[in-house]
């Protein structure tokens, strides 16, 4: 390029900066790339600013009403404030905790859920909403075709407004619907302990009144339960809440505020000292002597004597079904835990048979006036029947006479529906109870349904007398305590408590009012475990001179409970349970098989000897389920099976 070219170049874009920059100092060239780094940070940290804000900001408060059944609203994350108005609901379904509470803000109810992890911090840390709380919860909403609710995903979501709590709680004797969500305090003896499905319910005899009293389920969780047995006297304070709305109850807060005592511990009081103990828990001991109803108090009057005197006390219909009138009869020594009334009367709460006199076996023709009152059996065939509202009335006649059975309507309702169908006219039966005049003629009142004994066929003529004879002997019912000095064939009245095996037999553990006692029996008589497990009342025939049981009937059938794999101990050895799961293995012996079962909650080892398995193959992945009783081996639970029904495989 020549040196005029280039000079004229120069010229050119020099009058181009002119141009285009004039007035303006030519600046420095800018490096972009600095500028997208910068460009970056700012973008960076704002998104940051605003995930922070995010997080703090809190969700929007709703109105129940309007996030009800509202799909738009599914997934989303609203606060809900309102009072507690359920009892916590605790499930642990899966080996995983659930805890399910109900809100009510005015306008309407949500259930809130709280799943694991979440639900065990909740109850380690003791943050359990319990009904008359106000609560704000922040929860996301599921809504369904039918239903919406609510999952709290953390703790710190839910906050505690108010508690309904008192360091001096209102002591009081009963409770009324208009002391609803009230903090008080009872005290009195503890009547029918009942396990139900929010927990575990009972009744508390104040001496002037009755105050239910529930412990909730999701408690237990938090520490170790109070031990809650009838009789014992017990100070309980909680939260009144009105079950479906009109019941009240007691809910109590805290275990700390269940506190439990057994006045059996200081001892019986004489009593002809009774009088002295007003307002007190106490036990006498005595002989019963007769039992009458009181219709207007519907309760009963139990005479007991000793010490030179006699009391009148007064027990509910369930206290007094612990005396079996078909093994405990008029002259038994019992005892009795109760709480002394401001007019000398024991208001009893637990009953319990220390010497048993088991009557015998009366005839219908040597009744009369003066056994009105006295605890009798009788035996024969019913001639009529008669419903009489909810109750039944037996005509039965036993060869030498005939009298009226009155089976009131709670005992009836005890009764098996194999009992039920077999009262009828032309079928035997044996029934326990007190005498009672009742417009002028003598009839027999059961206050139990384990008192009466439907035998399904008629009793013969020939052994309608005080004791049955079968094949040339007597057949008496003994008590567990008498068994040692019987002979030929007895009836033993029992319950079973246990079962255990030791080769070759298998061995029955069995109470009465007496004692206990281990019997040995036969496979083929054991019941069906999961018809009738442990717990039930059982009519044994034993032949006392060869040593062994020949007949088992099922007088009242408990069904064996269903156990979840996980939570099978040792603490239930010998009691019967049902069990349902999948096959993780199988191990097949040559006279056994040997399954591991799970449901989700954990391993269990099931035994199935081939004798009681029969035709029954087992695969894994397979679903079995099977009923049986709980023994050891190698330190750890197993369940045994012994009865081929209660054993059943799916695919």
């Amino acid at each position: 390029m020549s040196e005029n070219n280039q000079n004229g170049k120069e010229k050119s874009q020099k009058a181009e900066k002119k141009l285009y920059y004039h007035g303006l100092t030519e600046q420095k060239k800018l490096d972009v790339s600095k500028l997208k780094l910068v460009s970056l940070i700012i973008a960076v940290l704002g998104v940051v600013v605003v995930l922070i804000a995010a997080q703090s900001a809190q969700a929007p408060m709703a109105k129940v009403s309007d996030i009800y059944g509202n799909y738009l609203m599914n997934y989303a994350v609203v606060r809900v404030e309102g009072n507690v108005t359920t009892v916590p609901y605790v499930s642990d379904s899966g080996g995983k905790l659930s805890i399910t509470f109900t809100v009510s803000d005015g306008s309407g109810n949500i259930d809130v859920r709280v799943y694991s992890p979440v639900a065990e911090r909740m109850i380690r840390e003791g943050k359990i909403p319990m009904p008359g709380d106000r609560v704000e919860a922040e929860i996301q909403l599921r809504v369904r075709e039918t239903y919406t609710y609510g999952m709290l995903q953390y703790l710190d979501g839910l906050k505690f407004i108010s508690k309904d709590y008192s360091d001096r709680p209102e002591k009081v004797t009963s409770l009324s619907a208009d002391m609803a969500y009230k903090y008080v305090e009872t005290s009195g003896i503890i009547e029918s302990p009942n396990e139900v499905g929010s927990g575990l319910l009972f009744d508390v005899d104040t001496g002037s009144g009755k105050v239910s009293v529930l412990i909730p389920k999701v408690l237990y969780a938090t520490g170790n339960a109070p031990n809650i047995t009838a009789g014992d006297q017990v100070t309980v304070d909680g939260i009144v809440y009105l079950y479906k709305g009109s019941s009240p109850e007691i809910v109590v807060r805290d275990l700390s505020a269940v506190r439990v005592s057994s006045p059996e511990q200081s001892g019986p009081v004489p009593l002809n000292e009774l009088s002295k103990h007003s307002g007190e828990t106490v036990t006498v001991q005595g002989t019963l002597e007769k039992i009458s109803y009181d219709s207007s108090s519907r309760e009963y009057l139990v005479t007991i004597s000793g010490d030179g005197t006699k009391i009148t006390a007064v027990s509910s219909r369930e206290t007094l079904s612990s005396i079996n009138p078909l093994t405990a009869g008029s002259g038994s020594m019992v005892r009795a835990v109760g709480v002394v009334t401001s007019n000398g009367t024991l208001r009893v709460s637990k009953f319990e048979v220390i010497k048993p006199v088991t009557p015998r076996i009366a005839k219908v023709s040597s009744l009369g006036e003066d056994d009105v009152g006295r605890i009798v059996v009788v035996e024969g065939n019913i001639v009529d029947t008669a419903q009489i509202g909810s109750n039944l009335k037996l005509t039965v006649n036993d060869g030498t006479g005939e009298i009226a059975v009155f089976i009131p309507a709670p005992a009836l309702g005890e009764l098996d529906e194999t009992t039920k169908a077999n009262l009828k006219k032309g079928l035997g039966v044996r029934i326990g109870g007190y005498v009672e005049n009742y417009r002028g003629t003598l009839e027999i009142v059961p206050y139990t349904g384990r008192a009466i004994l439907a035998y399904g066929e008629p009793v013969k003529a020939e052994t309608m007398t005080s004791t049955q004879k079968q094949n040339g002997t007597e057949t008496e019912t003994v008590s567990l305590a008498g068994l040692g000095s019987a002979t030929g064939t007895v009836e033993l009245n029992v319950t079973w408590e246990g079962l255990y095996y030791s080769k070759p037999n298998y061995i029955l553990l069995l109470k009465d009012s007496s004692g206990e006692a281990n019997l040995t029996v036969p496979r083929s008589l054991i019941p069906n475990p999961l018809q009738a497990g442990t717990g039930s009342s059982l009519l044994i025939k034993y032949d006392a001179n060869g040593k062994k049981v020949t007949s088992i009937e099922v007088l009242k059938a408990v069904p064996s409970p269903e156990v979840r794999t996980g939570k099978v101990t040792l603490s239930m050895k010998g009691e019967t349970v049902i069990v349902e799961g999948t096959i993780k293995s199988v191990y097949a012996g040559s006279t056994f098989f040997s399954i591991t079962l799970n449901d989700g909650s954990g391993d269990l080892a099931v035994f199935i000897p081939k004798g009681v398995a029969g035709d029954a193959s087992f695969k894994e992945g397979e679903k079995l389920k099977v009923g049986g009783y709980v023994t050891e081996y190698k330190g750890k639970p197993e369940v045994v099976p012994y009865n081929a029904d209660a054993i059943a495989v799916e695919g």
